[in-house]
């Protein structure tokens, strides 16, 4: 009980910790205190807390901030890295990299954690696929709409067109019987 009280401090002083600190370090709390538990009871309760760690910020060759980003290859994913904040930009940049994490050792953790995104990517992807379908069948159907409407607006059009023909007959018709009335 008092590891968790203590734990549960430990968290509620990390939470009033300054939005200044620069970066996030996940710690199992099993870490914390798991001396009052069993040996099984604290292997089944792996949790990550999320503390906050006040590091320096690492300056390119420029003296910019760098970016931390992260890596998603194969051979390294999930590594968080620092490199120039204008790396992907055409500004002028140099060629400042430095790892923020250490590599993985096991080989097993790197595929599993290299699958997983490639998982989460596909699923983001589906999502955006069938976003995207239901779009295109609502541009399907209004362009539908859009293509009845022009087909009955061009049959309007070509029955205006055949009265005006026969209002332009009967004009003529009319003046030459006119013509032929009054010369006869």
């Amino acid at each position: 009980m008092c590891a968790m009280i203590r734990r549960k401090q430990f968290l509620s002083d990390v939470s009033k910790t300054p939005i200044w600190t620069s970066f996030i370090s996940f710690l199992p709390l099993r870490f914390f205190n798991t001396m009052s538990m069993s040996s099984s009871n604290a292997r089944n309760r792996l949790q990550v807390a999320r503390v906050f760690v006040k590091d320096d910020v690492n300056n390119c060759d420029y003296d910019v901030p760098a970016k931390e980003r992260t890596c998603w290859k194969l051979t390294n994913p999930g590594r968080r890295f620092w490199n120039c904040n204008n790396s992907f930009t055409r500004l002028r940049k140099c060629d400042y990299f430095e790892w923020k994490d250490v590599a993985l050792e096991d080989g097993y953790y790197k595929n599993l954690i290299y699958s997983m995104k490639q998982q989460l990517d596909s699923k983001e992807d589906l999502g955006v696929i069938k976003n995207l379908r239901t779009k295109n069948s609502e541009l399907e159907f209004l362009l539908s709409n859009e293509k009845s409407l022009v087909a009955s607006m061009e049959k309007g059009m070509c029955d205006s067109k055949k009265s005006i023909r026969m209002y332009k007959l009967l004009v003529v018709v009319l003046i030459v019987g006119y013509l032929m009335f009054v010369l006869f």
